[in-house]
């Protein structure tokens, strides 16, 4: 995964395990197979049990051969049924939960289930008016949209300290997605692969964060808004 994750212009579609049925998660994790996404996401911010997270991977797996990758929000959703998970640390968090707490509580249920870590720097950025459902959960040191310099220190940290992916996330349904020019400066000042997150409703706009130098971009809302969008912003970060 990290091999293709290296080589760039690849999609992930996030599926949410609170927001449908495990056989809602398979179906439209079949459409996103369909239009060429190449992994399945499973995770959210309210994520609250092994047997959600481990369900809807079931589900998924019935209808998709896409690797299942879990985007943690804490040790208790880490299901054996996954190929990979995001290994995270929310590296702009204040709360020592989010860095050492339950990556601690984790480490040994993803050696014991035999699950492919991804050591990934998630760092949220702030776009919208409002704080988005992470933002309100995580007591941030907030990266606004104009705070480059900070997130570079962020991004050279995380590379330095030894992560394999930067997750730059503007959170559920931001109103705004990261800054394209955001995404350019870590690229510049980074060697790992950059994930981008959070607002992309388009093409045009998946399209401008692979073009800034992002190897990855993520969906997710907009699969549970309109799932045949999803084709437009996948044919543009493939073209």
């Amino acid at each position: 995964m990290l091999e293709k994750m290296g080589k760039g212009r690849l999609h992930f579609s996030l599926i949410d395990p609170v927001n449908q049925t495990p056989e809602e998660a398979g179906e439209i994790a079949e459409r996103c197979e369909q239009y060429g996404s190449d992994a399945i996401m499973v995770g959210g911010s309210t994520v609250k049990s092994r047997e959600e997270t481990y369900r809807t991977i079931e589900g998924i797996k019935k209808r998709s051969k896409l690797p299942v990758i879990i985007f943690p929000n804490s040790a208790s959703m880490i299901a054996e049924n996954a190929d990979y998970i995001l290994f995270m640390d929310l590296v702009n968090s204040l709360d020592y939960k989010y860095h050492k707490g339950e990556q601690l509580k984790g480490a040994k249920i993803v050696k014991k289930y035999g699950i492919k870590p991804i050591a990934t720097a998630y760092i949220v950025i702030s776009t919208s008016s409002k704080p988005t459902t992470v933002e309100r959960k995580a007591n941030l040191d907030r990266i606004g949209i104009d705070d480059i310099e900070k997130l570079i220190d962020y991004a050279l940290y995380s590379e330095y300290i030894g992560f394999d992916v930067i997750y730059l996330e503007a959170g559920s349904n931001a109103e705004r997605p990261v800054p394209d020019e955001m995404v350019r400066v870590v690229r510049k000042e980074t060697s790992v692969p950059i994930m981008v997150g959070g607002g992309i409703k388009d093409g045009e706009a998946a399209r401008r964060k692979i073009e800034a130098g992002a190897s990855v971009v993520v969906t997710g809302s907009l699969l549970e808004e309109n799932v045949e969008k999803l084709k437009e912003i996948i044919d543009a970060i493939k073209e």
